[in-house]
């Protein structure tokens, strides 16, 4: 049976669930498939090609319906849905960082936040910056969320022991919290009220 894009992305997105971003190749996604290297080649040019695809598989549905009727709430939950997305993936958030992709799941989505916003009455400039201010924080905090998850509240307090940044030092407790979960509501909160003034 031939291999289709679609086999190739899954299998991409498989090899990166199970060894990680750093892993991930045409070589990689072959072996994965139990092809030769030049039948991945032949859906897929170059790494940077499987990037963009498996990117776009990564938010499949995530401006499908049902979302809710009012626009800024349907912008809130399009994040959320973002969020979640990510974090289904391993190395979700550094696989998307830096990616430019055209395809179908990437478009729906930005339709649908520029749209909500939009229709919250902000201008086609400020619903544009703010989706991509909005897709950067996501971005941002599932890529810190997703790291190595090392303990660097000893570092940090030895880094600020010496009295040079006494604002630093006052907010330490603050700047090492992992609740990834409260920061997301915190500044998406923050952001898309601040887009309103």
């Amino acid at each position: 049976m031939p291999i289709r894009e679609s086999d190739v992305t899954e299998a991409a997105l498989a090899v990166l669930q199970r060894d990680g971003y750093e892993a991930l190749s045409l070589r990689s996604v072959a072996d994965r498939l139990g092809v030769r290297h030049n039948t991945v080649r032949w859906h897929v040019s170059t790494k940077a090609g499987l990037l963009e695809l498996m990117s776009d598989r990564v938010l499949a549905g995530c401006a499908a319906p049902p979302l809710p009727a009012p626009p800024m709430k349907r912008v809130r939950e399009l994040f959320e849905r973002l969020r979640t997305a990510l974090l289904a993936h391993r190395d979700g958030a550094r696989l998307i960082t830096g990616v430019f992709t055209t395809g179908p799941e990437t478009l729906a989505f930005a339709e649908a936040v520029i749209g909500s916003l939009i229709e919250a009455d902000r201008t086609p400039q400020e619903a544009t910056w703010l989706y991509w201010s909005g897709f950067y924080f996501v971005l941002g905090l599932t890529a810190e969320q997703q790291a190595d998850q090392q303990d660097r509240s000893a570092a940090l307090r030895q880094a600020l022991a010496k009295g040079t940044y006494p604002t630093l030092e006052a907010v330490a407790p603050h700047l090492s919290t992992g609740d990834f979960d409260r920061r997301f509501d915190f500044g998406l909160t923050a952001l898309l009220k601040g887009s309103a003034d």
